[in-house]
C-alpha cells in the first residue's frame, strides 16, 4: 500500500523526495489559535522543517498557527499548514523556534 504522505509527479510515478529526514514519534502537542484558545494534537513525524500532526478533524485550522510540542525539552514553532486528510494535517515550520 503506497504512503499517503508521500506526492507522485504525474510524469515519473516515482515519489518525490523530501527536503529533510522524518523520524516518527509520539509527542503531546498543542495548536495556539488564541491567549485562551488550545487544541490538543499528537505530533506523528517529525522533521527540522516540518511535522505531521494528529487533530481531529471537527477542528478547522488556519493557514498558519503556533505549534507547541512537548518533547525532551518544550518548543513553540510557527506552523503553516500544508495539508489535511481526516484526522491528519502536514505543517511547514517557519522561521526559528519561538522562544
Amino acid at each position: 500500500m503506497a504512503d499517503p504522505r508521500e506526492s507522485v509527479s504525474p510524469e515519473s510515478a516515482a515519489p518525490v523526495e523530501r527536503a529533510g529526514k522524518r523520524h516518527r514519534v509520539v509527542q503531546q502537542g498543542r495548536i495556539v489559535l488564541g491567549p485562551e484558545r488550545l487544541i490538543a494534537c499528537t505530533v506523528r513525524d517529525l522533521s527540522l522543517r516540518g511535522a505531521k500532526i494528529r487533530v481531529a478533524p471537527e477542528h478547522v485550522l488556519p493557514e498558519t498557527f503556533s505549534l507547541v510540542i512537548a518533547a525532551h525539552d518544550l518548543r513553540t514553532m510557527t506552523a503553516r499548514l500544508c495539508w489535511r486528510r481526516g484526522d491528519f494535517a502536514g505543517v511547514v515550520f517557519e522561521g526559528e523556534p519561538v522562544v
